[in-house]
């Protein structure tokens, strides 16, 4: 059996520390809180959602979702974005994906002030991320590297072989990667990458991010290999029922690499880490 990289106990180590700064936060009258904006209906969205907001209760910062209807259109949305970017008492705003048919996605994510952008998609922190500069970082892409960190799987000097190339993890991802400090040497694939199996085997580090539930099986890895599965896919089960299911076969895979993070339990619950630390550092920028 490989290595299992969890997410959970290396998250429930840092709560207390989370604990210990909200405190002084509200000593000093300062209340940490965020709107969650969602524009769909989406059942993987309201899972998300929900989990953002038990998770901020648990590190003492409030959380609150801001729902907008199918009538809504691009302008209702950026309305109550530019009212939250405005509202000292807002530390942070997250726009929940996808929106509504019609709604401008691109509109929506720019009118997202940089300093309230906890989940690092508006262009100015994405251009600071692509320079190296001190931004925030999305969260599910920050820990992926949180994750390696965490059980000592250095990714300097290594191969990192990333399959997807989304706006919230696979660029993101590969631009931490390969900043100086960092030292990855990174290689993007996609759906229109030839040789794949071949190209993930010479992978030190493959993480697969491309929302195909158990897409990468035992020929696209070797025994050296430290896997981390960002995939979350809704499956149907043998019963008829429903389960989670990450983008790599975890049972074709497991005992044919060195390390590998479980689904669910391996980066999920560093992601809401992340997103933490970008709240406790939006609050901060905010009252400097």
């Amino acid at each position: 059996m490989s290595e299992l990289l969890k997410g959970a106990p290396k998250a429930k180590e840092l709560y207390t520390g989370f604990l210990e700064r909200t405190g002084e936060l509200s000593a000093a009258g300062i209340t940490p809180n965020i709107n969650i904006i969602i524009a769909a209906e989406d059942a993987g969205v309201e899972i998300y959602a929900s989990m953002i907001v038990k998770n901020c209760a648990k590190a003492g910062i409030e959380s609150e979702i801001i729902r907008y209807g199918r009538e809504s259109v691009t302008a209702d949305v950026v309305s109550g974005i530019e009212k939250a970017n405005s509202d000292r008492t807002v530390h942070g705003i997250i726009v929940m994906l996808p929106l509504w048919k019609g709604i401008d996605e691109k509109k929506i994510l720019c009118s997202v002030s940089p300093d309230k952008d906890i989940d690092g998609v508006n262009p100015v922190n994405v251009g600071k991320l692509v320079l190296g500069d001190e931004s925030f970082h999305p969260s599910t892409a920050a820990a992926c590297r949180e994750i390696l960190t965490a059980y000592g799987h250095n990714p300097a000097g290594k191969h990192v072989v990333i399959i997807g190339r989304s706006n919230i993890v696979g660029k993101p991802l590969a631009n931490i990667l390969v900043q100086k400090g960092v030292d990855a040497t990174v290689t993007i694939c996609h759906s229109r990458t030839r040789d794949l199996k071949e190209i993930c085997r010479t992978a030190d580090i493959l993480v697969a991010a491309i929302g195909s539930p158990r897409f990468v099986t035992r020929e696209f890895t070797n025994p050296d290999q430290v896997i981390v599965d960002v995939g979350m896919n809704e499956v149907e089960n043998a019963d008829g029922g429903y389960g989670l299911a990450g983008d790599v076969d975890f049972e074709n895979v497991k005992d044919h690499v060195k390390a590998i993070t479980p689904v669910p339990g391996g980066v999920s619950p560093l992601t809401h880490i992340s997103l933490i630390k970008n709240i406790l550092k939006a609050i901060d920028l905010q009252n400097l």
